[in-house]
């Protein structure tokens, strides 16, 4: 007959390793012997994530008058698409080079930030995509004082979430606005994996390569929701072999592998163990 365990987040182990919601061990009163298959049923997670979150999605990258190379941060935090361009403006206005102030508008017909400037001659151009990464090195040259990440780190682009991601140039001053190539996305995540060390890691290829996933979790609530995922589909499963389990360990990660951060919430799912 099948066999069910419980997990919720809050019941972790406190000993050793990591003890967050998304990244925990729990601990089964005693040890139970289990053959066959498991599967991950109903899971509940708040979407209580970022929008733009720090040193992963948070950067945008400009030159001011073709001279300055400019890394600007928007503020970590939950944004709509208002919000969000007030965010921007603030980034952009924030160690600017230039004398003109910044505008960021949101096209409510288009879904889109259009940047550009008050007044003047001066120009500014934004990079991103392969853009970007083709003059990523050129941002090693910037002025002292810009805390920036070097260009042999990772870029951290907030054009998945700002929607400036145009494989171009984007050149603006007072005349010219520059218009988002993609929409405003303030969905944190539109997937999220829960991997364990439950399967054998046979049964599944997550899309960084990884075999330790035991649950694809589809995210379609808003923001400050809880993501309900229940299929019950018993062929999502996962091989368990034969062996006695007294903890088990769980992360859950973003599609490039990478521990998402809950906020202080904490996640439960039910694990049903079905013998073949």
């Amino acid at each position: 007959m099948p066999f069910k365990i419980y997990v919720d987040s809050r019941f972790k182990k406190l000993t050793g390793g990591s003890t967050s919601d998304s990244e925990f061990t729990i601990e089964i009163p005693h040890p139970i012997q289990v053959k066959g298959k498991a599967f991950v049923d109903t899971i509940l997670i708040p979407n209580s994530f970022y929008v733009i979150r720090a040193n992963e999605n948070d950067k945008m990258y400009l030159t001011e008058n073709s001279t300055v190379y400019r890394i600007v941060t928007i503020a970590p935090g939950q944004y709509n698409a208002h919000t969000l361009k007030d965010a921007v403006l603030a980034a952009l206005q924030t160690g600017r080079s230039i004398t003109n102030n910044y505008m960021v508008t949101y096209d409510t017909t288009l879904n889109k930030l259009l940047i550009g400037l008050d007044a003047g001659t001066e120009t500014f151009t934004l990079y991103s995509g392969k853009l970007l990464d083709q003059n990523l090195a050129s941002f090693n040259t910037r002025n002292p004082g810009d805390t920036g990440p070097q260009a042999s780190l990772p870029h951290n682009d907030s054009g998945d979430v700002t929607g400036f991601r145009a494989l171009t140039a984007q050149n603006g001053d007072v005349l010219t606005d520059v218009v988002a190539s993609d929409v405003v996305n303030v969905q944190p995540y539109n997937q999220l994996f829960l991997r364990s060390s439950l399967g054998e890691g046979y049964d599944a290829i997550a899309p960084d390569g990884s075999s330790d996933v035991i649950r694809r979790v589809v995210c379609q609530v808003p923001l400050n929701n809880i993501i309900i995922d229940q299929h019950s589909l018993p062929h999502d499963s996962v091989t368990i072999g034969n062996r006695e389990i007294s903890s088990l360990s769980f992360q859950l990660t973003d599609v490039f592998g990478k521990i998402v951060d809950t906020k202080g919430h904490h996640i439960s799912f039910s694990i049903i163990f079905i013998e073949d």
